[in-house]
């Protein structure tokens, strides 16, 4: 367990998250989201929750939702996507998000879905009562 990766840090500073490894250039998402992804809850979802390596996610073949948000804009980067973030969603009455997902101007990535799309749009068919947005830019 790694507290630096505590689960709400990637929404306070979502840049030191995103994986700039080469590894993305080849790397197909869409591919790998129909085929190998397998989506898990941890334990405790929401609390007591850390976010793997999008490596180590993809090479698990497995993760929760900020797992697959931060494969989702590590592959984002790597391929020029404009207008990139990641979103924590509510579903009331829990007072923590319940979902994270990833999106940028045409999409968004959840847990494993590619939604083409705005979040807006996304979140009007979802069971989510709000998106909280947070833009990921590059730092380099």
């Amino acid at each position: 367990m790694n507290v630096r990766r505590w689960t709400p840090f990637t929404f306070i500073a979502p840049d030191r998250y995103v994986d700039r490894d080469d590894r993305w250039d080849a790397f197909d998402l869409e591919a790998w989201s129909a085929s190998e992804y397998d989506w898990t809850q941890d334990r405790w979802n929401g609390i007591r929750d850390f976010a793997k390596k999008p490596g180590e996610c993809v090479d698990a073949g497995r993760g929760d939702c900020e797992d697959y948000a931060l494969v989702a804009l590590s592959w984002a980067f790597a391929h020029d996507r404009d207008g990139l973030g990641i979103g924590f969603c509510w579903d009331l009455p829990w007072p923590w998000p319940r979902h994270v997902i990833a999106f940028d101007d045409e999409r968004v990535y959840s847990s494993g879905e590619i939604h083409e799309g705005s979040v807006e749009e996304w979140e009007a068919d979802s069971k989510y009562a709000y998106v909280l947005k947070r833009s990921v830019t590059d730092p380099a």
